[in-house]
């Protein structure tokens, strides 16, 4: 479930603002979901960091805000800000079209948990997990 205040949506994104750094924290593979993989992501944004509209290789996704507030909107839900300790859910296929720190002053920072394919994370690395939306993939992921 995901919590946070609903807010309007914010201007396209802004190819001028930081990206985040994203670092592997984990990576299991479940013994009980035979081809599957936790992966531990840790996402760090700078003041004014916004990730491009992106879905991550058919992954479900759960993230909690570790520090600061972001912005998130996923699909045609409504955009809300999401501050220290809350979290949400993202279903396989999930169009995150919004993640961006909330702050111009402050680092936010969020932990991610994928359960993913294996193969995807063996082969692409951190990158293959965040996948931009075509008019960004030539930015590519800061890890």
């Amino acid at each position: 479930m995901e919590q946070g205040k609903i807010v309007p949506d914010p201007p396209k994104y802004d190819r001028s603002r930081p990206l985040p750094t994203v670092e592997l924290v984990y990576q299991n593979q479940l013994p009980n979901c035979p081809g599957k993989s936790s992966v531990g992501l840790l996402v760090t944004y700078p003041p004014r960091g916004s990730t491009p509209p992106h879905r991550h290789a058919g992954a479900s996704v759960s993230a909690i805000v570790l520090e600061g507030t972001v912005l998130n909107k996923m699909n045609d839900e409504p955009t809300r800000v999401v501050e220290q300790g809350g979290s949400w859910f993202e279903a396989p296929g999930c169009h995150h079209k919004v993640s961006e720190n909330y702050s111009d002053a402050e680092p936010a920072k969020l932990l991610a948990t994928l359960i993913v394919d294996t193969e995807v994370v063996e082969k692409g690395g951190v990158a293959a997990l965040v996948v931009y939306d075509e008019e960004y993939r030539d930015i590519g992921v800061k890890t």
